[in-house]
C-alpha cells in the first residue's frame, strides 16, 4: 500500500494517518461543520459512542518462490463521549517495496475541542502537537473508504463507484459493507500490464467505526483489519491528556 520510503519517521507518519483513517466517523452534537471532500487535517469526529477496542492489522505479501512474509500492527483505541480519541499503535514494519521495519509503538491523542492532535514521545517527553480540522457527516451516510485502495500520488488510479454488500452481525455489531477496486494503467509506473487493487470494509452502525477491512494489491499482497475487544462505556479522562511533564512542540515541515 505505501510506495518506497527512504525516510522511516515519514513513513511512519504516513502509516499513523492511515491507520487513524480507519477508526474515524461522524459527529452529531459537537460544533463543527460537516465534512466535505477528504484533505489533510480532516479528522471525523463522533460523539456520545464511547468504547475500548483492539484493531488488529495482518499484511500477507507471497514472495515468487511461493514463501510467505506475514506482518502484523496492533492499535489499541479508546474514545470518550465528548469525541476525544487515543491510540496506541503498535507497528512492527509498514508494507513496502521494501517493507520497512520499525518495531515502535506510538499514541496519539485527538482533541477536537482543542482542535489538535498530539504524538506522544516517551523517550523524550514530548508531545509533537499537529492542528486538525474536526468534521462531521450525515449520520445517514456510509463511510467512505479513504484509507484504500492505495492511492500513488501522481498516478492515474482509476477507481470505480462503491459497491453495497448489505448488513451482517460482526462481534455482535451491525455491520453495513462496501467494496471499491481501483485499476492502475499499464505504462503508468512502469508495468507492462494494469495492476488491479480493491478495499472492502465493514462499518459498524452503533460505534461509527470500521469494524473489518480487507485490502488487495498484488505490490504489497492483502491486509486484513479487524476490530475486537470492543468494551463500551466512558474511558479513564486521564487518557485523553498529555502528560503534565511533556513539552508541546509543532511538527516541523
Amino acid at each position: 500500500m505505501a510506495s518506497r520510503c527512504k525516510n522511516p519517521s515519514a513513513a511512519l507518519l504516513v502509516t499513523v494517518a492511515g491507520l487513524l483513517l480507519v477508526r474515524t466517523a461522524a459527529a452529531d452534537d459537537i460544533d463543527v461543520p460537516l465534512c466535505q471532500a477528504p484533505s489533510a487535517g480532516n479528522v471525523r469526529v463522533v460523539t456520545g459512542a464511547p468504547y475500548t477496542a483492539l484493531g488488529t492489522s495482518e499484511t500477507v505479501t507471497t514472495l515468487p518462490d511461493g514463501n510467505r512474509v506475514v506482518r502484523q500492527n496492533h492499535i489499541r483505541l479508546w474514545r470518550d463521549s465528548g469525541g476525544r480519541t487515543r491510540s496506541e499503535i503498535s507497528l512492527s514494519s509498514i508494507a513496502g517495496t521494501p517493507p520497512v521495519e520499525l518495531h515502535t509503538t506510538v499514541t496519539v491523542i485527538d482533541d477536537p475541542a482543542a482542535r489538535q492532535r498530539y504524538m506522544l514521545r516517551p523517550g523524550e517527553n514530548v508531545a509533537v502537537t499537529v492542528p486538525i480540522l474536526p468534521c462531521r457527516s450525515e449520520a445517514s451516510l456510509e463511510p467512505d473508504l479513504t484509507v484504500g485502495p492505495p492511492r500513488p500520488a501522481n498516478l492515474p488510479l482509476l477507481v470505480s463507484s462503491p459497491v453495497a454488500l448489505g448488513e451482517r452481525k460482526v462481534n455482535g455489531e451491525t455491520v453495513a459493507g462496501r467494496r471499491i477496486e481501483a485499476t492502475l494503467p499499464a505504462g503508468a509506473a512502469g508495468n507492462p500490464q494494469p495492476i488491479r487493487m480493491s478495499a472492502e470494509q465493514w462499518y459498524g452502525k452503533d460505534l461509527q467505526v470500521v469494524i473489518e477491512a480487507t485490502y488487495e494489491d498484488p505490490r504489497t499482497g492483502e491486509t486484513r483489519y479487524r476490530l475486537s475487544d470492543i468494551a463500551r462505556g466512558e474511558p479513564d479522562a486521564h487518557l485523553f491528556q498529555v502528560p503534565d511533564n511533556y513539552v508541546k512542540q509543532p511538527a516541523r515541515h
